[in-house]
């Protein structure tokens, strides 16, 4: 049952698989005809089975490609199964499990409409036992022949053998019964029909037609069942160049060859759409050794054909080879992603789950048309790899390859030179990870026709970006066609005649059936896959899952990752394999293993270029360099020459598919020190900005997980409803491309661009490189120059300082400047830096970083941390009004801590007359003024970093008035709350107020002698009001 499945997929990123004992078993139903609403009664004899030791057991429901509820479909069993918990008992020595129920009374919705209902036994957990799927047909009521003997279809027999033929009527009715069209009974007024029919073999394949007819009404209906000789596949050898899978015919569209890998079995048979779902002995395939083949006829060209092989009479079994798969959940692909799809006809669906993936050929396809033949592969040094699951790269309606292809353009402003898709390989359930593959040369149609993906592909490639694939060879899950050949669906593991599969993996880490990787059918079938995937697809390379189950060395959790020369040659033999036909492609794997052992294969064939890539996870450290925390911080194991390895093969990455995300930790964990936290969503964002920094200039492959770039903040265990579980690992994830429209994360982003640009355009970031202070908040990198120059000229002998401060507080950092002289900001505009000796000691803000170069560069866009210069005001005007100069400027910046105003007089030097708030756009300035005087002014955006200063204004004061200042007691009350008053005696023409940053606010005027301050901020201000003489000024505290 595929929802049973779903459930078992969720334990796959805990490495825990499911094995229940499974008892291929169906029910008795009584009555055989029954509605919707009918009171039925359910048993199962388990005599002889491991279920009849059970005490207890239930039924487990449901409604077959619908998500109809069931709420007695608890597991484990709890009090609210109770209703669908059987009655054991012992019959004549019978073990028997009885349920009486009402289907319709079962079920959440209406079933009314429905014409099927699965049902199974199952112990109170799905570990302790169950019996196979059953597929009951619900009655509408209408007259029906119901034959409920033969169940068994395709059905084989034996000269001499006897078949019982039973059938139900609603009503007493004529029966006639038919063999190849002749009659061979007739019974008439009966509501219970039943015959045994004694086999002949005269000829290979029999049609049983029984026909019944209502005695009392005109009501007629027929029941048909089939059954063949049992016969073994003839010997014949193979027409030349007949392969395994589907071979079409060149020269004639109207054929095809199959051909079907399966040793040891005696007979396979190929059916499907032509021989309408029927055992026809036409197709009873020949054998050349362990091949089964037969060639198909009367093909329309360009028509689909689902077919499925019956191995030994008993398996139905996909093509491993087909390139597209057919499933009853298809139904859920929205026909705008795969327009036109295959429908399964309703004959061919089974009862068990595992028998219903159907291939598919076609012949007289137009194949795709390549456009990008001359792509060149970025090298293996510089890639930077963007990892994603489409699923969670967009929402609902847009998981597709035609999503991606228009997004490519994104990708490329990003920076990014590959993309890895997470597996797109045909696996079980429509949307998922995809690490429980079924079928390796078919395509998850989810996303869409094949074509789109070349489509992709090519595009990538036109677009100097390669893609690489997921691959998962450690293990592939049911009903992959190669497990099924020889599996136990009793203890759901494949037998030990198996020539692919291991009975239990000989590691710890392993799901679903584990391939056997010493065997040469696996090796055979995996070089398969590869050459596959690089010649139709064109995919640049392969990330391969798990690749330490890459053995037969039996191993614990204390040993899996000890060298294992096993392992190795596994691994080396396949890439050799590889890069016999694809010298460049790249080949990377999830490891894992002890350094020795990865040295070996990141070593292996270096000297011409290749060695293997593997994933090198650096999450924890990041992680606690961005929240603050020093334990566990050291970063040196990202670069690959701290590994003693001859080439960088290291895939470093902060976050992965696998990996909690940085930002959910920096907000719920992040350390702080007073009003500094790293919880705060820009202080977050800002570290991720520093962690960038020394993350993409450490030489070797780079990997970031989707919208890492923009700081995606929902951690990994998210559940659909918003909350965190660890069981939501798998769960879909809220997808935010709307974080582009926010200003900061836009600036995450421009930096992370930025530093991928840096990276792969300039050759320092592949040459000589030391990280100091690897296990200190407090971190410098060193890049040099090959060989190195102390004077370089340009770019090509450029050298690289970065330091950052992963502290909470301000640090200290002598930072080694490999030579004295001019050093440039990169992230600041160029801004030079005289270093006169080194080390030379710069003071760092929390989560600020630096990037300096010996050559000036051409600088990035402005603002793109909170460390750097800001953009400089325009001050746009200064007016004098009456006794004070009204300044008024531009604010350009967004990271500005402030602004200081400065004047001179003509002849002096600039003084800072004030300090006032960030976002602050106007000053008034009535200190010290003297009359008929030349003034210049500017204004100077302030930062953690450095200030800008605006352009300067130049005026000429007029009359300065006398300015008095006054005790208090002029203005009252004193402090004030909503009104204020001045003094009778003075002949006020104007008032206003001037808070303590500068800013003027004019009250409203009551009457003659009082004014409104109800709307004014508590705090200081300056009182000043003017009479005709005089200007008068007095301090005022607001309430």
């Amino acid at each position: 049952m595929k929802k049973l499945i779903c459930i078992v997929w969720l334990m796959i990123l805990f490495f825990v698989e499911v094995k229940a004992q499974k008892v291929t078993l169906d029910p008795t139903i009584t009555p055989a005809l029954f509605k919707y609403n009918d009171q039925i009664t359910v048993t199962y004899d388990v005599t002889g089975t491991s279920l009849a030791s059970l005490t207890d057991a239930w039924v487990w429901l449901w409604i077959p490609n619908t998500s109809i509820g069931v709420p007695t479909d608890v597991d484990p069993a709890t009090s609210a199964a109770d209703p669908a918990k059987c009655t054991k008992s012992i019959v004549s020595g019978k073990t028997l499990f009885t349920i009486t129920f009402t289907p319709s009374n079962m079920f959440s919705s209406d079933i009314s409409t429905q014409t099927q209902m699965g049902i199974l036994l199952k112990a109170n957990t799905w570990a302790n036992g169950q019996t196979t799927d059953y597929l009951a047909s619900i009655w509408d009521g209408s007259y029906q022949v119901k034959l409920t003997s033969p169940t068994q279809q395709p059905l084989f027999a034996v000269n001499g053998n006897t078949i019982q033929i039973q059938a139900t009527v609603p009503v007493s009715s004529n029966f006639t019964l038919f063999l190849n069209k002749k009659q061979i009974d007739a019974q008439s007024n009966l509501t219970n029909y039943s015959y045994n029919l004694v086999v002949n073999d005269s000829v290979s394949f029999f049609t049983v037609k029984l026909a019944g007819k209502a005695v009392s009404a005109s009501n007629t209906d027929t029941a048909k069942f089939y059954y063949n000789i049992q016969k073994n596949s003839p010997t014949l050898a193979r027409p030349s160049g007949i392969i395994d899978g589907i071979n079409y015919n060149p020269s004639d569209q109207t054929k095809a060859t199959l051909c079907f890998w399966a040793p040891g079995k005696s007979s396979v048979y190929a059916f499907g759409d032509f021989t309408d779902w029927n055992i026809d002995p036409k197709y009873l395939m020949n054998k050349d050794g362990e091949h089964f083949w037969v060639e198909v006829n009367g093909l329309t060209p360009g028509q689909e054909y689902a077919f499925q092989y019956l191995v030994n009479d008993t398996l139905k079994i996909a093509d491993p080879y087909t390139d597209k798969i057919l499933e009853p959940e298809d139904s859920q692909i929205p026909a705008t992603t795969y327009p036109n799809l295959k429908q399964i006809p309703a004959k061919a669906i089974n009862a068990q789950w595992y028998y219903n993936h159907f291939s598919v050929l076609q012949t007289g396809q137009t194949p795709y048309q390549w456009q990008t033949s001359s792509f060149q592969k970025p090298a293996k040094e510089k890639l930077v790899i963007y990892e994603l699951l489409i699923r969670d790269f967009f929402d609902n309606n847009h998981r597709a390859f035609q999503s991606l292809l228009d997004t490519i353009s994104y990708f490329k402003r990003l920076g990014v030179n590959a993309i890895e898709l997470m597996p797109v390989a045909e696996f079980n359930g429509e949307i998922g990870w995809g690490y429980n593959p079924t079928s390796m040369f078919a395509l998850q149609k989810y996303y869409g026709h094949k074509n789109k993906l070349k489509e992709f592909i090519d595009k990538c490639h036109a677009n100097g970006i390669a893609v690489i694939m997921d691959l998962v060879m450690n293990h592939q899950d049911l009903p992959n066609s190669y497990a099924m050949l020889d599996y136990d669906f009793t203890n759901n593991h494949p037998k030990s005649t198996n020539k692919w599969f291991n009975v239990a993996a000989p590691h710890p880490y392993s799901v679903f059936n584990d391939l056997n990787h010493n065997s040469s059918y696996t090796r055979k079938y995996l070089d398969t896959i590869n050459y596959y995937w690089l010649n139709e697809y064109k995919v640049d390379g392969f990330r391969y899952d798990l690749s330490k189950g890459f053995t037969q060395t039996v191993s614990t959790e204390n040993t899996v990752s000890n060298y294992d020369q096993s392992r190795i040659d596994n691994l080396t033999r396949m890439a050799d394999k590889i890069w016999l036909n694809f010298p460049d492609a790249y080949v990377i794997l999830e490891h894992f293993c002890n350094n020795d052992e990865e040295t070996v294969l990141a070593n292996y064939r270096v000297g011409e270029g290749k060695g293997m890539m593997l994933w090198g996870n650096l999450n924890y450290a990041y992680g606690q360099n961005t929240m603050g925390y020093s334990t566990g911080s050291d970063l040196s194991w990202m670069y690959y020459g701290n590994r003693n390895w001859t080439a960088p093969r290291v895939v470093g990455y902060m976050e992965s598919h696998d990996e909690e995300r940085e930002m959910y930790r920096n907000l719920n964990f992040g350390n702080s020190n007073g009003s500094y936290n790293v919880t705060t969503l820009n202080t977050a964002l800002e570290r991720m900005k520093t962690a960038s920094a020394f993350f993409y200039t450490i030489p070797g492959p780079k990997m970031l997980w989707e919208f890492g770039e923009v700081g995606y903040d929902f951690s990994i265990n998210t559940c659909t409803d918003g909350t965190i579980n660890n069981n939501c690992r798998l769960s879909d994830k809220p997808v935010h491309w709307d974080y582009l429209n926010d200003p900061v994360r836009k600036k995450l982003f421009a930096v992370t661009s930025s530093l991928m640009n840096l990276r792969n355009t300039y050759p320092v970031f592949q040459s000589t490189f030391t990280l100091q202070d690897g296990s200190s908040l407090v971190k410098q990198i060193v890049l040099k120059s090959s060989p190195y120059n102390a004077a370089p000229t340009s770019t090509d002998n450029m050298n690289v300082v970065v330091i950052g401060n992963f502290d909470v507080a301000a640090q200290p950092i002598n930072t080694n400047f490999p030579h004295t002289g001019n050093w440039f900001h990169y992230f600041s505009q160029g801004d030079t830096l005289a270093v006169a000796g080194t080390p030379q000691s710069i003071t760092l803000q929390p989560g600020e970083f630096r990037i300096y170069t010996d050559v000036k560069l051409l600088g990035t866009a402005t603002e793109l941390t909170n460390f750097v210069k800001p953009n400089a005001p325009v001050l746009s005007s200064a007016v004098q009004q009456n006794n004070a100069i009204n300044l008024v400027w531009i604010d350009n910046s967004s990271i500005e801590t402030g602004y200081s105003i400065y004047r001179r007089k003509s002849g002096q030097a600039f003084t800072k007359i004030a300090t006032i708030a960030a976002n602050t756009t106007s000053y008034s300035d009535s200190q010290g003024l003297e009359s008929n005087t030349l003034y210049d002014y500017y204004v100077e955006a302030a930062s953690n970093y450095r200030g800008a200063p605006s352009n300067i204004k130049t005026l000429t004061t007029g009359t300065i008035t006398e300015i008095v200042h006054t005790e208090t007691e002029n203005i009252f009350p004193n402090p004030a709350s909503n009104i204020i008053n001045v003094d009778k005696s003075i002949d006020v023409q104007s008032l206003s107020l001037q808070s303590m940053q500068g800013m003027k606010i004019n009250p409203a005027r009551l009457d003659h002698y009082s004014w409104s301050v109800a709307d004014v901020s508590p705090g200081m201000y300056i009182v000043e009001y003017r009479t005709n003489e005089k200007t008068y000024r007095s301090k005022l505290i607001k309430n």
